[in-house]
């Protein structure tokens, strides 16, 4: 009886190791594609950034400020001379150098003239006086304008006030300088007024012995006109190193 049993012990431990060498284990997960080889580590699939925005300004552009500039129109003719002015206003947000290019014609549209003028150290809103005269009176005037933002000078237009007094014949100025620094060659031009019409033009420089309008110090000048004049408009050029 005893080796019946241990015969059925025997063929069941037989049994047992060969289902046992039989199994297979269970295959392992599958690699998560956000996991790197050899690391347990994940990482986030890798997204581009989008293109960063220039926060900066644009830089100068000389054909946008040109469209920027404010410009009139006068004419004077007298019996002594013929005058034409062109008042220009710095609507840009840069300080300028502006040149500008005046053809006139006749009647017929034929060129009887032409000038040039520039200005130096135009400062951010404000407005300056170009003017020259003509060998006769004309009938057109075209003008082409170019400028370069100013980099050889500085601007002292914001830094001058003046107080008007308006006698017979002239109008007295006195202009100050406000600023901390001396201003060069400060000029003060004035154009006459009657009716809307230009009558007349003075200027005159309110400078001292130094060619400087020193800070804190007033200079009067006269401007005076041979035309009865209503109103006037004050001019100023200047600029400093």
């Amino acid at each position: 009886m005893k080796k019946v049993l241990c015969c059925v012990a025997s063929v069941l431990l037989m049994c047992s190791l060969v289902a046992c060498g039989q199994s297979t284990p269970p295959p392992p997960p599958p690699e998560s594609p956000e996991q790197s080889v050899g690391s347990s580590e994940t990482t986030s699939p890798e997204i581009s950034a989008p293109p960063a925005v220039s926060s900066k300004p644009a830089g100068f552009d000389a054909d946008a400020v040109v469209e920027q500039l404010e410009v009139r129109e006068f004419q004077y003719n007298s019996r002594y001379a013929n005058y034409a002015f062109v008042t220009v206003k710095n609507n840009s947000e840069y300080d300028l150098d502006i040149s500008a290019d005046f053809t006139l014609y006749d009647e017929a549209g034929s060129i009887i003239g032409a000038e040039s003028r520039s200005q130096e150290a135009v400062e951010s809103g404000h407005e300056i006086l170009l003017w020259f005269m003509p060998d006769e009176p004309y009938a057109k005037m075209e003008y082409e304008f170019s400028a370069q933002e100013e980099d050889l000078y500085e601007c002292v237009l914001s830094d001058l006030s003046y107080e008007a007094s308006e006698t017979k014949g002239k109008v007295i100025l006195s202009i100050t300088n406000n600023g901390e620094k001396p201003a060069e060659f400060v000029q003060a031009n004035v154009l006459f007024f009657n009716g809307g019409q230009a009558v007349g033009h003075d200027f005159s420089y309110a400078t001292d012995d130094d060619h400087e309008l020193k800070p804190g110090k007033t200079k009067n000048v006269e401007l005076s006109c041979r035309e009865d004049f209503d109103s006037y408009e004050v001019f100023f050029t200047g600029r400093r190193y």
